[in-house]
């Protein structure tokens, strides 16, 4: 059996920056947010064990804005509890904000290919309170519409999604199209539906309620086998019986030495590997 780890794994350079950042804070002062800072069940307990305070509506120096960012009213009625905001937005999601601001001032009706309940849609919705965040391309009463998708979005969905949208609003509307997906995302997304066509199986690790790696999953089950685990410790339990090539791949909130951890319970199982590092570097 042939194990591959991906070429791309772990944290993203967005994730990296706000784990990294907030860890170095939480050695010298005790800070507070609001929920998951990223979608990972594993390092958000870690970062709770580091001393990091999940509270609603509490006080105190330091507060932790999110990696999917928060709504701007939001942030400044939390800036009146604390001295001090912490915000560890992702840049490419505030990029995304800023592009769907500027599409609203410029006269343009805004809407965005994501998850209405998404943690990123919520804080966009701040900024573009009357955006549309949908799935489901439909005609629009707008003169002029501007379509953007969440950070996270599959591009074969997103590329999906404007075609049919395309077919049913113009000639009649003028439509801009921004590409606002994560060029990170894209690439794993690329890299996983090459693996799911030369392997048995694929193995997601990563949150279950993180958005780009379910995006992963949904993926690799168009083509062959895939599993979705949260831990290293779930690897085994996989059935690998008459598998001849096992991938490995993560989403951008799973930290390498989960993915790497992984890769070696797999491995064991097998006869040989091919490792292929994280452009990123290890130590996520």
């Amino acid at each position: 059996m042939k194990v591959v780890l991906a070429t791309d794994y772990g944290f993203c350079f967005g994730v990296k920056k706000a784990v990294d950042r907030l860890r170095k804070g939480l050695k010298n002062w005790e800070i507070h947010t609001d929920g998951d800072i990223v979608h990972n069940r594993r390092v958000m307990e870690s970062l709770v064990k580091d001393g990091l305070k999940i509270v609603e509506n509490g006080k105190g120096e330091i507060f932790a804005i999110r990696a999917h960012g928060i709504p701007p009213k939001k942030a400044e009625e939390i800036s009146k509890r604390y001295n001090k905001l912490m915000d560890l937005t992702c840049p490419i999601v505030k990029s995304l904000f800023e592009k769907a601001l500027s599409c609203r001032e410029r006269g343009y009706g805004v809407v965005v290919f994501g998850k209405e309940g998404h943690a990123e849609m919520i804080a966009l919705k701040g900024y573009v309170p009357d955006a549309i965040v949908t799935s489901e391309a439909q005609f629009y009463g707008m003169e002029n519409i501007c379509v953007l998708s969440q950070t996270t979005a599959s591009w074969q969905e997103f590329s999906e999604f404007i075609s049919e949208l395309v077919r049913l609003n113009f000639p009649s509307k003028k439509i801009s199209i921004i590409n606002t997906a994560c060029p990170v995302t894209v690439n794993r997304e690329d890299e996983v539906g090459r693996l799911s066509e030369k392997c048995d199986l694929i193995v997601v690790v990563g949150g279950k309620h993180s958005a780009n790696t379910g995006k992963l999953y949904r993926i690799a089950s168009r083509k062959t086998r895939a599993v979705w685990i949260e831990s290293p410790d779930e690897a085994e339990g996989i059935d690998l019986d008459e598998m001849e090539c096992v991938a490995i791949v993560s989403g951008t909130s799973t930290p390498a030495r989960d993915v790497e951890e992984v890769y070696d319970k797999i491995l064991r199982r097998g006869k040989y590997g091919e490792t292929r590092r994280d452009k990123y570097g290890r130590g996520s």
